[in-house]
């Protein structure tokens, strides 16, 4: 049943000109036509005129664009809505005769949906509890309110979404909180985006702005470590440390890792703030695992609640991380920058770069001695660096890293190999050719092109194919490199990968497995030209020196499935959905496909539980 009908014109254009296009067009229909059929007789000329008058009516009806407006009114259920905030600071005694937020909330709760029952016989009552996430309250449980945040914004916008996929229409929204929100969309907003939908927000606040005499109170928030982090490397946790009635003290905080501390700081909120940055938590791994991070703060006099005290999250420590150490002369090289940004792109592999600007002093230089600790790098790479730009005692400490396990890189350039003096150091005894100081360069004009030797195309440093034509083909269009070191004589067990191309080929990278437990790999040019030809040539740079990486560390023949767990979050409030996504890859990195996957979810705590 239709309560109203109406009708409405929407013209193409403005009606002055809509009118006098129309009588223009009649007046000019009429004309033509009375000159046709002037002198002629008979009733089929009225016809004939009629339908083209008729036919221009049309026109012009169509010209307004009409249309009918049908309403029709339908009673839509309705529902009103009650939030009861349940994160912890609903625990702060501050209500009448000390009563705790929260134990008034319920009651005022209690008498609201009490006297709900005499409204309209149609309208819902539906009540959610909220802090980090949205909920059905249950009021049946005398469970105190453990939430650590309090998200009212989204809980808003919750709410709302959720009746509008029952096809509710929310008639009121009733908070109840204490309007302490601490996290996501600010309430504000979300307010006028609730209003903007005609649903009335009816606030009920509880506590004081001071909150009382027994409003002292720690609660850390907002957690911030890197997902990821590898054996034996720095990690910072960082996170926000609200403080009320503590302002001025110094407060300790802690780092915990699996319940160990292992890192201290002292944070002092200042004058006329409750809030302060954690900063200066650092933690460096031992072993590999899923690790729980949590930051803590001991509980201090005055507090009454002490739940927030802490917050953790979760980070994977890797076993497979790989330290470079890329050690760059005061000559610039556009290796130093391409180098980085490739191998930065591996999460297997941490580098840490340094241009040494200025020759070593005696024995100091601008690199520590401890850099070449055995086992605190895994691979050195020496760019264009002169020998006397490391003490004497460094070049010692590297060889002997070296022959520890340690793998070396050195690279071409006018101040390297023989011409940077590095033929009476310790070094020279360790790279796989032998290197004079008049070795000297070869730069023939428009370069040389890098040719894999036939035992090179098959190696696992420069097979950047997936086969050994495609490799040779890649290699065959990469552009030439602008020049070379020359060498001397490989060494016994030395393998040349590349070499010069012509009748007369000269060595251009030599590999050696050894001496000791390390490898060294010599190359006399370049490699950033092959980031820079062509999209190929970027992806089989990148590749390159991941491979150089990994067979400098003996990694290249691992042999172990690699099965990974990924979460879409570390940090998950009470009801709140854990996305699992798993993939298994070979040893060389290439998906495995149609698998069976089984996963055991385990609950600890008092009464742990599987399934």
């Amino acid at each position: 049943m239709f309560h109203s009908i109406g009708v409405s014109l929407n013209p193409i254009g403005p009606w002055p000109l809509l009118v006098g296009a129309a009588v223009a067009v009649l007046f000019l229909t009429l004309w033509a036509y009375m000159r046709k059929l002037r002198g002629s007789s008979g009733g089929w000329r009225w016809v004939a005129l009629g339908l083209r008058l008729l036919a221009l009516l049309l026109c012009l009806l169509a010209a307004l664009r009409p249309s009918v407006i049908l309403q029709e009114k339908k009673r839509q259920a309705a529902s009103l809505v009650f939030l009861l905030d349940s994160s912890t600071s609903m625990l702060l005694g501050d209500e009448v005769r000390g009563q705790t937020r929260w134990a008034v909330a319920r009651k005022a709760l209690e008498q609201a949906l009490e006297t709900a029952k005499s409204l309209a016989p149609n309208l819902e009552v539906k009540t959610y509890q909220f802090d980090a996430n949205l909920r059905e309250a249950k009021l049946d449980e005398k469970a105190d309110p453990e939430g650590r945040e309090t998200d009212l914004g989204p809980a808003m916008l919750e709410a709302e979404k959720r009746e509008a996929q029952n096809n509710k229409r929310i008639a009121r929204m009733v908070i109840i909180s204490d309007f302490a929100s601490n996290n996501g969309l600010n309430p504000l907003v979300a307010a006028r985006r609730l209003r903007d939908q005609q649903i009335p927000a009816v606030t009920v606040g509880l506590g004081t702005e001071k909150a009382g005499s027994g409003s002292k109170d720690i609660a850390v928030h907002d957690i911030a470590a890197g997902p990821t982090v590898f054996v034996k490397n720095q990690l910072e946790v960082r996170g926000t440390l609200m403080a009320r009635g503590f302002a001025g003290q110094p407060i300790e905080v802690e780092l915990l890792v699996e319940g160990q501390a292992v890192a201290k700081t002292q944070v002092r909120v200042p004058e006329g703030s409750d809030v302060a940055p954690i900063v200066g938590l650092k933690m460096i791994p031992q072993t590999p695992g899923e690790k729980k991070v949590t930051i803590r703060v001991p509980p201090l006099e005055g507090e009454f609640v002490t739940t927030n005290n802490e917050i953790s999250t979760f980070v994977t420590v890797l076993s497979g991380g790989l330290n470079v150490m890329f050690l760059q002369g005061p000559n610039f090289t556009w290796d130093y920058r391409f180098l980085m940004r490739s191998i930065m792109t591996s999460r297997d592999i941490d580098v840490v770069g340094v241009v040494i600007r200025r020759p070593a002093r005696g024995e100091a230089s601008e690199v520590d001695d401890a850099e070449f600790a055995p086992g605190r790098y895994n691979v050195y790479v020496l760019s264009d660096l002169p020998a006397d730009y490391l003490a004497p005692r460094q070049h010692r400490l590297l060889a002997e890293a070296v022959k520890k396990g340690a793998g070396l890189m050195m690279l071409g350039g006018r101040t390297s190999f023989g011409a940077g003096g590095w033929a009476q150091t310790d070094l020279a005894d360790i790279l796989p050719a032998e290197i004079h100081p008049g070795d000297g360069q070869l730069e023939p004009e428009g370069g040389i092109k890098f040719v894999p030797s036939p035992s090179g195309l098959t190696s696992y440093v420069l097979q950047v194919g997936a086969s050994r034509a495609e490799t040779a083909k890649l290699w065959d269009m990469m552009p030439p490199i602008l020049g070379t070191n020359r060498f001397g004589e490989p060494k016994k067990g030395a393998e040349i990968l590349a070499q010069t191309p012509g009748p007369s080929p000269e060595p251009l990278m030599i590999a050696m497995d050894g001496p000791g437990a390390g490898r060294v790999i010599a190359y006399g040019g370049d490699t950033w030209v092959w980031a820079r030809a062509f999209e190929e040539g970027r992806i089989a740079h990148r590749k390159f020196w991941r491979q150089v990486v990994f067979w400098l560390s003996h990694k290249e023949n691992q042999g172990d499935n690699q099965v990974k767990l990924n979460l879409d979050r570390r940090r998950l409030s009470v009801g709140q959905n854990l996305e699992m996504t798993v993939t298994a890859r070979d040893p060389k990195g290439a998906p495995l496909n149609g698998l069976t996957y089984e996963t055991k979810v385990e609950r600890e705590g008092l009464h742990p539980t599987s399934q």
